[in-house]
């Protein structure tokens, strides 16, 4: 009766791991996108969006695969491991970028760019001629 049960319950997770992570992702990534001059709307609860998305294209299909080898449906379980190990892959891109944005994970600063001792650093004027710097 409960290996029964179990197996009903591989349809439901799937069900929700297809309608829950795109629906998770679009949130986050409409918190995270800037259109033009207008800046993101809260990056903190976007990052949180992206993690709860990870955990989903992970922890649904492995539940899956699990409920549906213990109720003897093979195909099901095999099909359900293929898809955890894709959402592992998608999951753990899209996780390390919630970590980012959580703030939780920090990324490497862009290296300087290198100074030419050659070339001035600033603007200076000269006497008798015009106040434009040069090269622009």
């Amino acid at each position: 009766m409960t290996t029964t049960r179990s197996a009903g319950r591989v349809p439901a997770l799937l069900v929700l791991w297809g309608v829950g992570s795109p629906l998770l992702l679009l949130l986050g990534l409409r918190d995270l996108i800037s259109f033009g001059d207008v800046e993101p709307s809260n990056r903190v609860r976007g990052g949180c969006f992206l993690l709860a998305c990870a955990f989903l294209l992970i922890v649904a299909p492995l539940t899956a695969a699990v409920l549906a080898a213990r109720a003897g449906r093979n195909i099901h379980a095999v099909v359900s491991a293929v898809l955890a190990l894709g959402g592992l892959v998608v999951g753990g891109i899209i996780g390390v970028v919630g970590l980012q944005e959580v703030g939780l994970l920090r990324s490497s600063p862009a290296p300087a760019p290198p100074v030419n001792p050659s070339q001035p650093t600033q603007c200076v004027e000269l006497s008798g001629g015009d106040t434009r710097c040069p090269g622009g």
